[in-house]
């Protein structure tokens, strides 16, 4: 059918609009979601800023807005709208007390810290009078040269550091056996020719820690090699040794004929060994020992000090240079036994009280003064021996009263202080 002429002259005189592209109409849409999701933003950024600014002004009262009037002013009169506000404020159910949150004011925090400070110096105060090292320091290079380790009680001596540079602490310790970084427990025969009768074990019931003490403890039965009684030695060597110094241990010796306790320290090498004959038993004294505490249990609260060098062999018993001092219940109380330990002196006390001094002589060499090489530090109980087991008159046999068994070396603390010498200002 053919158009008339009025459709075709309204169809002519219409514009004819091109298409868009498909990329332009997706350009088009994704700006506007765009523009949209930032006008959300903001309107999201407001809101919540709105309702911080509202915390903050609610924290400010609660910390600084007084609920009393100041002194001398009348409170002002309420309005209308205010005392309606507190009315239904007043409606409101009151919040679960678990709800409630504790607000304290910024000058009552402020002072809660300046009083808590204050009672810190003040406790720092108390324990430095009392001897010890403050908790959050360690001593000055001048002091104690090296690597601070431990806290203890405090020592006036100026040729040692001031605080001790390592303790152990045996009464705060935990049950059980000594720390094995520092000592070895040793199993075995004795290692000497004093003909003892102990076979030394790593048995709870002979080394053990408990009640606030190390108990190197010795018992009757029967054990290897035949040997009849059983106790218990410790030692530090390969582990920890000294080069002078002050050594405090406080320690409760046993009683009872037969026990034979020492607190006492051998050198770390075999330099001066070496040079005795490959024959002699004891070539091991030309290194030295010291016996810082020696006891016999048939000469009660008795404790000997001994230096022993080369020079004893000069003496058919092998006794060394030594002194002994009375200590009235070495075996019921806890009593501090010192050495200190320079370059030209050995010195032994009990509680403070000095009892024996050993000296290095002018020109000395190894025979009279090995000590000039680090020693570690032996605890042990021995029982009977040539020495311990002397009153065979009462004790036939081995001297021993097995009835005062089981008996105990209890070691309490152990205290070490670097020697410094002229460093001590």
């Amino acid at each position: 059918m053919a158009k008339s002429v009025k459709q075709s002259s309204k169809a002519a005189s219409k514009p004819v609009r091109k298409r868009r592209s498909k990329q332009l109409r997706r350009f088009k849409a994704v700006s506007k979601k765009i523009s949209r999701s930032r006008k959300q933003l903001k309107r999201l950024v407001r809101r919540k800023n709105r309702q911080f600014q509202r915390r903050v002004q609610r924290t400010k009262k609660r910390l600084f807005v007084r609920n009393t009037p100041k002194r001398g002013k009348k409170p002002a009169r309420k309005s209308a709208a205010s005392a309606k506000t507190a009315k239904n404020k007043a409606k409101k159910p009151a919040r679960p007390q678990s709800q409630v949150r504790a607000t304290y004011p910024l000058r009552s925090l402020i002072l809660l810290m300046l009083i808590s400070a204050v009672a810190g110096l003040m406790a720092g105060h108390q324990l430095r009078g009392h001897g010890y090292a403050d908790f959050f320091s360690s001593n000055k290079k001048a002091e104690a040269p090296g690597r601070i380790t431990s806290y203890g009680p405090r020592q006036s001596d100026s040729q040692f550091s001031t605080y001790p540079t390592w303790a152990q602490n045996f009464a705060t310790a935990a049950d059980g056996q000594p720390d094995p970084r520092y000592w070895n427990i040793f199993q075995g025969e004795p290692p000497n020719d004093n003909q003892e009768a102990q076979y030394y074990t790593a048995d709870r019931k002979n080394v053990y820690i408990q009640h606030g003490a190390l108990s190197l403890t010795a018992t009757h039965g029967a054990q290897p090699k035949g040997y009849q009684y059983a106790s218990g030695r410790i030692d530090t060597e390969g582990k920890l040794s000294f080069l002078y110094g002050r050594i405090d241990v406080t320690a409760k010796l046993p009683s009872g004929v037969g026990t034979w306790p020492a607190i006492w320290l051998l050198p770390n090498n075999t330099k001066y060994q070496d040079l005795g004959s490959s024959n002699d038993p004891i070539r091991y004294i030309n290194g030295g020992e010291m016996d810082m505490a020696e006891a016999v249990g048939f000469n009660p609260n008795i404790v000997y000090g001994v230096v022993h060098t080369r020079t004893d062999l000069k003496n058919p018993d092998r006794i060394g240079a030594f002194n002994q001092v009375t200590v009235p219940g070495n075996d019921t109380g806890y009593n501090q036994y010192t050495v200190l330990w320079t370059p030209s002196t050995i010195t032994y006390e009990v509680n403070g009280t000095p009892f024996f001094s050993y000296a290095r002589q002018t020109g000395a060499d190894y025979t009279t003064w090995p000590f000039d090489q680090p020693f570690y530090l032996i605890l042990n109980l021995a029982m009977g021996g040539n020495w311990g087991g002397e009153d065979i008159a009462q004790f036939p046999g081995n001297g021993i009263d097995n009835s005062v068994l089981p008996a105990s070396l209890d070691i309490k603390s152990i205290y070490y202080y670097t020697y410094i010498g002229s460093q001590a200002k």
